[in-house]
């Protein structure tokens, strides 16, 4: 059993009762978790990045943001933020990993996405706090 803050350990097991998880998914789910809580906890060094949709193929005008470390030679998000086009924000990590609403990637970012600031991600970020 992974020990995790009681307000994380509050919301995973919810999730895993509202889909109905038999014990060896929720076991992978926690684990999954508990990497992500690794990573993100690590002194590796951040990149911060950007997709635009400005074609409108999932919702024009909505950004998403990462922040990165490099895990075996690819780029992982350890922390993932969406904006919609009205403006409202999501906030993935280990936290928060999933949501009904959506969730932090699991794939290597592509190498083509657009580099932002540590301080223009953590803007966005900060704004977001308690959503």
């Amino acid at each position: 059993m992974t020990d995790f803050p009681a307000d994380v350990e509050t919301h995973y097991r919810r999730l895993a009762a509202q889909r109905h998880w038999p014990p060896e998914t929720e076991a992978a789910f926690r684990a999954s978790v508990a990497r992500y809580r690794m990573w993100d906890e690590s002194s590796e060094p951040r990149r911060y990045y950007e997709y635009v949709d400005h074609e409108g193929l999932v919702d024009e005008g909505a950004r998403w943001l990462w922040e990165a470390i490099v895990v075996d030679h690819e780029t992982v998000a350890v922390k993932q933020i969406e904006q919609d086009s009205s403006g409202a924000v999501r906030r993935y990590w280990w936290r928060n990993i999933e949501d009904d609403a959506g969730g932090l990637t699991d794939q290597a970012l592509d190498s083509g996405l657009t580099p932002v600031s540590r301080a223009a991600f953590y803007s966005l970020w900060d704004s977001a706090t308690g959503k």
